[in-house]
């Protein structure tokens, strides 16, 4: 997302597909559908991801550029944001207004290979589509008129790279709830090692977000504590002071 949009603070919530798949699940949980059978939250999350995305695509138009899907991207997000905080807001039930919260707050805890079956033939396809646009994303970090000119269809990669990181992350995020800032830091480390390649940081990054999510869960349950520390917050702590850096590198690098 970074490549395609040239914005180094993109990541796959920019088009609401993190937004989308935390209301789906929100809404399985309100209504009661993951007390009746274990993946109601992975699938509402899966819809709800499919359902932002879409909308997005419609209201972005077939000659959609890449301004016209973000701003698309932020309305409907925030839409989904707005659905998940009135759930919140009617809950009849602390108790399970609170099970909201912490799910929403990222973890992988009681999560199995039930889960991973479940979402692999979702994500599969997404991860075959992004490589398959490998080639297009470095044409496009030289923006998409020099990228139609190089003979890359535009129209076609743009969809190819939403859908399939749609098909990536939202069945992710609807099985682990939402884990913030791993999409981002990941990319801004490793790309000095594929020379700023974002058609190789692809894998690159799928390797280095495995392990990152590995060692932060790690800790999370190491930590001597009595409540459970959700894996979300540990991220989110992870990523600020590295943002703040990535910040105060770019100001060095501006001249004056």
């Amino acid at each position: 997302m970074q490549g395609f949009m040239r914005n180094p603070l993109a990541d796959p919530g920019v088009l609401g597909v993190t937004g989308g798949a935390s209301m789906g699940a929100v809404v399985a949980f309100y209504f009661g559908f993951s007390e009746m059978f274990a993946y109601a939250l992975p699938i509402g999350g899966i819809l709800g991801g499919f359902l932002i995305i879409s909308l997005v695509m419609l209201a972005a138009g077939k000659r959609a550029t890449t301004q016209t899907l973000i701003l698309a991207g932020i309305a409907f997000s925030s839409l989904a944001g707005a659905v998940t905080s009135l759930i919140l807001n009617f809950s009849p039930n602390p108790h399970a207004a609170m099970d909201i919260i912490f799910w929403l707050l990222g973890s992988l805890n009681d999560r199995n290979m039930g889960h991973v079956y479940l979402t692999l033939p979702l994500m599969l396809p997404g991860w075959l589509l992004l490589l398959y646009c490998e080639r297009a994303l470095r044409a496009l970090s030289l923006g998409e008129e020099t990228a139609a000119s190089m003979g890359f269809p535009i129209r076609r990669v743009r969809r190819c790279i939403i859908l399939g990181s749609s098909l990536a992350v939202g069945p992710a995020i609807a099985v682990s709830g939402s884990i913030g800032f791993v999409g981002l830091i990941i990319p801004h480390l490793l790309r000095p090692l594929v020379g700023g390649d974002p058609g190789r940081l692809l894998i690159v990054s799928g390797f280095g977000g495995a392990i990152l999510l590995t060692w932060s869960d790690i800790i999370v349950r190491l930590m001597p504590f009595y409540t459970e520390l959700k894996l979300g917050v540990v991220t989110s702590l992870l990523g600020a002071p590295f943002f703040l850096y990535l910040l105060y590198k770019l100001q060095k690098e501006t001249p004056v």
